[in-house]
């Protein structure tokens, strides 16, 4: 279960993809994932080169990814407003005289500038780049008429079994942060 206040939408903001050479040792990688890592079956999908709905397999949670966008640009940047309000005290406080003779006109600007900053870093989170690398090394591999195993792991703890699992079946493997 994901805490309330986590920026992320997603279930599962762990995701790994294993790239096997044919089905018979992706199969053996399903089954160990299952028995050693203790994950259910709707965190463990077996892609072959004909499948259809391969994107909607690897990224299966596109309601989540919506609830990333809102959170991400709300609470990123709100944080960021309030990090440049607060900046605007420390400099006001310390007594910086361009601050102190325009005092509002300051503050807008800094609590301005640090929630349009807040709104960008949201913008990157819902872009989610660590993701984009996970698809295209795995439709790259489905277009080769490789075998892809993607797991969703909902904790940096399963991610590692998973990890750790996958490197024993010598299977090439990327993953997202």
């Amino acid at each position: 279960m994901k805490p309330v206040d986590s920026v992320s939408g997603e279930s599962a903001d762990h995701k790994v993809a294993a790239v096997f050479a044919n089905e018979t040792e992706a199969q053996r990688a399903v089954e160990a994932l299952s028995a050693q890592a203790g994950l259910d079956h709707a965190q463990i999908k077996l892609l072959s080169p004909g499948d259809a709905h391969q994107e909607r397999q690897l990224e299966p949670e596109s309601a989540g990814i919506w609830r990333t966008l809102v959170r991400a640009h709300i609470g990123l940047g709100l944080l960021g407003a309030l990090s440049g309000a607060f900046l605007f005290f420390v400099l006001f406080s310390t007594g910086i005289e361009f601050i102190r003779q325009s005092a509002v006109m300051a503050g807008l600007v800094l609590t301005a500038i640090g929630g349009a900053l807040g709104l960008m870093a949201g913008g990157l989170m819902t872009l989610r780049p660590d993701h984009a690398r996970y698809a295209q090394a795995a439709q790259s591999a489905l277009k080769k008429g490789e075998h892809v195993l993607t797991v969703h792991a909902h904790s940096s703890e399963q991610l590692k079994a998973v990890t750790s699992e996958l490197q024993r079946h010598h299977a090439r493997i990327v993953r997202t942060l």
